[in-house]
């Protein structure tokens, strides 16, 4: 009996929630694909259009309005439908709003609209195209809530209001997000459609270019809203319109459901949290002529570089997930927008054949009763005499239908008669008028008879509405998004050397190089990039900021970025998290940056990697041309391995590996074998149980001459020739290179200098100096180094890069 109930039980709130799920999507959320409204919208408009609240009619009370909805037709409560109402009257939230609002209807700013008490309303001129035809029995009616009286099931919808206002709506385990557009450009689509059932996409969106958001803006890219179109699903990423004057940008459009609170808010965090140092000044200009926000930049900052920050960090540059689903048939289904139209083109065929029909039947109903009258001023004075010598009403009229030959209806039309039809003038006009309804006739039947005559009357339809309604274009369509980045990309950035700073939690920075002034060796040096608790340097790189970087992770994976995207702040800036920038794990470790000149697929070069236990790979460089944000695989190490250093070779040198007990060994490059990605590699250097390799240097040929520089972590550091490094075979323990002691601490970093080159040495708590190679004692392979750097109790050296 129990498992009876039970399942019982669970048949009914399965069934129960199918219910509930259903009446969301069908009853509240989501828009109709043939009036592109939902319930709560086309009981407004029809509420509205039963109050008499034309566009030519005084503006009435929202709250007369919102009253006379909910007690007819929506008990839902006021406050959802005064929000559906003053939605469909802002201009910034519908393309074509469909109700004329007087009084506060709220802001672009997100500011919240008066109280319905204050606000009054009345129906646009492009609504009451979507109720003109209602009373011609065009469209179903149903019975409200109570059964009291019929609403339209859907509106007849002279015009595609689905495109053009878009819709927005969540329902159960499903959403709608139709974007709005042109009205010019969409009848355009439907008369080429009903012309050509037949037609492509790709002549479709001849016509319809892209959406055409109220707020304007610009789309960038052309390949998502194909996709959108396609398949009735995509991304569409849309720009603010922001002009360059001198050292401000002015942007005067934002993207569609962008506050300007919220982004005015968002670009000031930039600016308070330090991630956008280049902004002087955040003014809204905004007026009643339209939207105007002026970003001040502080002399010397580069406008395009901050307007590029800004696109990527910002609501200046908004996604719009396109959803194409709509109610089609009593089902919620995703259309593409051919399908789109050509619901809609069904529909006005439905709507105007049952027009017709209804004009048709009047029109009969009326020639009906001419004939009678007709026929009646033939015998005038005898109809008068039959009137007058009747007793009653119903004795004329039978007396009628017996003498001229008329049914109940002509004779009952008769004797409503005035006396001036009788005169001259009156006949003249009920023949004229007959003869017109022949004609009226005539047609009514060719349309009804002739599909090809029914959709001229529906394109002679649509495009009056285009001459009436139709107005120029407001968004704008640009180039492909990877065009547009790669035309923009040589200008955004001039071109300078940076520093990038990189820290164990993920934080860059990547200011110019030269704000690091040069030194004496031993300083303490200056404040580099400021880290957060408890994060700590991870190293320093040099790049271009017009170079492609690699970022090699402890994942084993490669992310490839252009430099112009690090954030390049105050020297000491906290930075951004690389995870804005790429698709990093939670976990995930920066461990070595590479910076490119160019990432050609036909490069002869190769790309060298050494791991922390001896390891050296050799890899085509080619193989990384087709890394990207989301990351690829670098190589198949032990999990506790990972790459330490990464360099690019002709392949015709030779190598020179150190560890962090100061063990080095050099090696010819041919011996390590070539391999394509991802591989294991071959071992470079053995190493003795708690060693860790922490540098390699590539010695070209032509490169021989010169010195190792060997850094210790407690700032202690000195330069040996590279002749004392004797090559020797692949695979071998090597020999000393420095001598580890408690007072210098371990090795950190081994590079290969000249006398003219120039070092800064990073700490982990973020200090810098800048000091010539020169300065640095050259010393056998067995001394320890001098001071370099003057480190803080419990401070160690993170990096030292050559510049």
């Amino acid at each position: 009996m129990e498992r009876v109930e039970l399942a019982y039980i669970e048949d009914e709130m399965r069934e129960s929630y199918i219910n509930y799920a259903m009446s969301v999507i069908l009853g509240r959320a989501i828009p109709d694909v043939r009036d592109g409204l939902k319930p709560v919208q086309r009981r407004i408009l029809y509420g509205m259009y039963k109050l008499g609240l034309d566009s030519s009619k005084p503006h009435r009370k929202a709250a007369r309005i919102v009253g006379e909805v909910m007690g007819k037709f929506h008990p839902h409560g006021d406050q959802a439908i005064y929000d559906a109402l003053v939605n469909m009257a802002q201009p910034f939230a519908f393309r074509y709003p469909l109700i004329d609002g007087q009084g506060n209807f709220g802001s672009i700013d997100g500011d919240e609209p008066a109280a319905m008490r204050y606000t009054e309303a009345r129906l646009s001129r492009l609504s009451e195209e979507l109720l003109s035809e209602i009373e011609e029995e065009t469209v179903d009616f149903g019975p409200n809530f109570d059964d009291s009286l019929e609403e339209p099931l859907v509106l007849p919808a002279r015009l595609p209001n689905l495109l053009l206002n878009g819709s927005w709506g969540i329902a159960v385990g499903m959403t709608t997000q139709i974007p709005p557009h042109n009205l010019g450009e969409v009848i355009d689509a439907l008369v080429h459609l009903l012309k050509s059932p037949a037609a492509p996409l790709e002549e479709l969106m001849r016509f319809i270019k892209g959406p055409d958001f109220p707020t304007g803006g610009i789309i960038v890219g052309r390949e998502e809203i194909e996709r959108a179109y396609l398949t009735g699903s995509g991304q569409i990423a849309v720009r603010a319109r922001a002009e360059i004057e001198e050292d401000r940008i002015v942007i005067s459009e934002i993207p569609f459901q962008v506050r300007k609170s919220t982004l005015l808010e968002s670009i000031a965090r930039k600016v308070r949290e330090e991630e956008i140092t280049e902004i002087a000044d955040l003014r809204d200009e905004s007026d009643r002529r339209g939207l105007r926000v002026v970003i001040e930049l502080k002399r010397g900052a580069n406008p395009r570089a901050v307007l590029s920050r800004l696109y990527k960090s910002t609501p200046l540059e908004w996604t719009f997930g396109a959803n194409f689903l709509v109610i089609v048939s009593g089902q919620p289904r995703r259309l593409s927008l051919k399908e789109t139209l050509q619901e809609f083109i069904n529909f006005r065929r439905a709507v105007v054949r049952r027009r017709t029909e209804h004009r048709l039947r009047e029109a009969e109903r009326r020639a009906h009763i001419l004939e009678g009258f007709l026929k009646a001023l033939e015998h005038r004075a005898e109809v008068v005499e039959w009137i007058s010598a009747a007793r009653d009403a119903a004795e004329a009229q039978a007396r009628l239908q017996v003498e001229l030959e008329l049914s109940e209806l002509q004779a009952e039309e008769i004797l409503k008669m005035r006396l001036r039809s009788f005169t001259g003038l009156e006949r003249e006009k009920l023949a004229e008028e007959f003869k017109e309804l022949g004609r009226a006739l005539a047609e009514y039947k060719r349309i009804l008879a002739s599909p090809a005559r029914l959709d001229e009357v529906i394109e002679t339809e649509l495009l009056e509405i285009k001459e009436r309604y139709s107005d120029p274009r407001r968004t704008e369509i640009s180039l492909d998004a990877g065009e547009l980045a790669e035309t923009d990309l040589e200008e955004l950035i001039p071109d300078e050397d940076l520093l990038v700073t990189i820290t164990e939690q993920g934080y860059v920075n990547a200011p110019r190089e030269d704000v690091y002034r040069t030194q004496n060796r031993g300083g303490k040096g200056v404040i580099g990039m400021r880290l957060r608790e408890g994060d700590r340097l991870r190293g320093i790189f040099t790049a271009n900021s017009r170079d492609w970087i690699l970022l090699f992770t402890d994942a084993h994976k490669v992310y490839k970025l252009r430099a112009f995207q690090l954030p390049s702040l105050r020297r000491d800036a906290r930075g951004e998290n690389l995870r804005g920038l790429a698709e990093l794990g939670n976990q995930e470790r920066i461990v070595s940056l590479l910076p490119l000149k160019e990432l050609d697929p036909q490069d002869r070069r190769y790309c060298l990697l050494a791991t922390a236990r001896g390891m050296i790979i050799c890899n085509p460089l080619r193989n990384y041309h087709n890394a990207h944000t989301k990351g690829i695989t670098a190589l198949r190490a032990l999990p506790e391995d990972q790459v330490v250093q990464v360099a690019i070779s002709p392949g015709k040198g030779e190598v020179l590996l150190g560890s962090e007990r100061g063990r080095t060994i050099r090696f010819a490059e041919r011996s390590v074998r070539l391999s394509e990605r991802p591989s294991r590699g071959v071992i470079g250097m053995r190493l003795d149980p708690g060693d860790r390799v922490v540098g390699m240097v590539l010695l070209r040929p032509e490169e021989r001459d010169g010195y190792a520089l060997f850094v210790t972590e407690r700032g202690f550091g000195k330069r040996t020739p590279l002749g004392e490094f004797q090559p020797q075979g692949r695979g071998g323990k090597g020999v000393l290179g420095i001598k580890v002691t408690k007072k210098t601490g371990k090795v950190v970093a081994l590079e290969r200098v000249g006398e003219e080159d120039e070092l800064l040495v990073t700490t982990e708590a973020g200090k810098t100096i800048r000091i010539p190679a020169s300065s640095i004692r050259i010393v056998s392979r067995y001394a320890q180094g001098v001071k370099l750097i003057d480190l803080e109790p419990g401070d160690r050296v993170a990096s030292v890069v050559k510049i």
